[in-house]
């Protein structure tokens, strides 16, 4: 985990440096000028985008982390992997745009009567997914050559400041909201620019066509691949789009915009885990390349209970405190109280299963996680179908925590079956057993009037009790190594340095 373990704590930083910028932009600002149905649609916007991106890059970026270490060469300019990527990408952006403007009056059918807004802003879609795509194919190159930190800074702090002075602008009157979108767009525009510009300052943005027989010998596996995990990275896009999206169609705008409003909030728990992810997702290609098995068996299992360590924590800190956190925003939020539990049990689920989808997806049975993705787009969907006439956005949370866990249970067994390997060890129950312990006992503590103080009494206790505990019983080596390194406290010494 040594490289691993730096570069996520680089990146780590940057995302909860984000995460406090994006709590100040979506909790505070977001909920306290923009009207619920204005929140919806800016939310949908973004998720429709994902989507778009997503099926435009034509599986281009896990290709890129697949099969660029074939190619790194920079004195041979890597074969020409970024041009041709590049040619893959615009073909795939035209292509979707193509059939984006022939499904509009499919849309209209679908959204006119609960969520008419969406209709009107429809083609901004088509500038934001396009900002996105090239963000995440320039971002999956410089992942590949082992350069997160600055993809990272730009997305989750300039991306993030850009929206903070827009909505600031709007907030002040001095935009209206139809401006307020457009410079929303372009800012999500503005990001792509900066990594091409950061490509280029690396002197690794290689974009005339090269000749190479490297592209004959693995042409065709490529080709296949990208088939396969189109479908893998839509399963991803699906968790995160389909239910908003169906909620804005059998309830309205004003529903979504709660809905995604408190999918956001659990997204929180999710940035450790991104941020082990990027790194890992390469390295555990390379693993493959060199056939160590032992080493991605000891990466599987300690970036598991990593994840799990920290994923409990933010839990905690946020169940604890949510009705903490809805106090800062109106009380129409309120109500999504439960809505945001299932979805952070469900984000705390797909943290503890740790990097299965990447060592499948990542191996010679890729294609096996198409029938993993097929199961979950249809499964989200069927529930999502059930669940929301029935219990609103309540429903959309439950049928997402549904959908991840059978599809994490059914990678598990696949990968324990095929490889022999299985992330979980013995403290990764104690993880959990401390988890509960500690949920139990701040549940006790009575609820203080001063927001403020409340949030700072319950927050304390969390991280005493929850930390000392899984730190003194020295559950994971590499969160003890952390702490130990930067503190020298010998309280901290991992176990096997004791």
């Amino acid at each position: 985990m040594g490289i691993i373990q730096k570069a996520s704590i680089r990146l780590t930083i940057f995302s909860y440096a984000g995460a406090a910028l994006g709590y100040f932009n979506k909790i505070l600002l977001f909920t306290n000028f923009l009207t619920l149905p204005q929140v919806g649609l800016i939310n949908i916007l973004n998720n429709i985008s994902v989507f778009y991106a997503q099926i435009a890059a034509l599986g281009m970026n896990s290709i890129s982390i697949r099969f660029f270490p074939y190619f790194q060469q920079k004195e041979k300019q890597h074969h020409g992997f970024l041009f041709w990527g590049n040619a893959v990408v615009s073909f795939g952006f035209l292509l979707c745009t193509v059939v984006f403007i022939f499904l509009k009056p499919l849309f209209i059918q679908h959204y006119e009567a609960n969520s008419p807004m969406l209709i009107d802003f429809y083609y901004y879609t088509i500038p934001l997914a396009f900002g996105l795509l090239y963000f995440q194919y320039l971002e999956s190159y410089l992942r590949t050559l082992l350069k997160t930190g600055v993809a990272t800074f730009t997305y989750e702090l300039i991306g993030r400041l850009l929206v903070t002075v827009t909505i600031l602008l709007y907030a002040l009157k001095l935009i209206d909201f139809h401006l307020f979108v457009v410079l929303y767009v372009l800012g999500n525009c503005v990001l792509a620019l900066i990594l091409l510009a950061y490509t280029a300052y690396l002197k690794q943005l290689f974009l005339r066509p090269v000749k190479s027989e490297r592209f004959n010998r693995f042409l065709k596996i490529m080709i296949i691949y990208g088939i396969f995990t189109i479908m893998s990275a839509l399963g991803g896009t699906i968790l995160v789009s389909i239910d908003s999206l169906m909620v804005a169609a059998k309830l309205d705008l004003a529903q979504a915009g709660i809905y995604t409003t408190v999918f956001l909030i659990a997204m929180v728990m999710t940035l450790p885990y991104r941020s082990i992810q990027k790194i890992a997702h390469p390295v555990i290609a390379r693993y493959w390349k060199e056939k160590d098995m032992k080493g991605m068996r000891d990466l599987y299992e300690k970036a598991t209970l990593v994840d799990m360590v920290l994923g409990g924590l933010l839990f905690l800190g946020l169940w604890c405190n949510i009705d903490c956190i809805f106090r800062f925003m109106p009380k129409d939020y309120y109500a999504a109280k439960y809505t945001f539990f299932f979805l952070a049990l469900a984000k705390y689920i797909d943290m503890a299963t740790g990097l299965n989808g990447y060592i499948i997806v990542t191996s010679k049975k890729y294609k096996s996680d198409l029938w993993f993705m097929l199961f979950l787009i249809v499964a989200t969907v069927a529930m999502n179908l059930i669940l929301i006439p029935m219990y609103g956005i309540l429903g959309a949370a439950i049928a997402t925590l549904c959908s991840i866990a059978l599809y994490n249970l059914l990678r598990l067994i696949f990968v324990q079956y095929s490889y022999k390997m299985q992330p979980f060890t013995i403290n990764c129950l104690w993880v959990l057993i401390i988890t509960i312990a500690v949920w139990a006992i701040v549940a006790q503590i009575p609820f203080l009037h001063n927001k403020y103080v409340d949030i700072a009494v319950r927050s304390t206790v969390i991280t005493v009790l929850y930390s000392g505990a899984v730190l003194y019983f020295k559950l994971s080596k590499d969160v003890n190594d952390l702490i130990y390194n930067y503190t020298k406290i010998k309280f901290f010494t991992p176990q096997d340095k004791v």
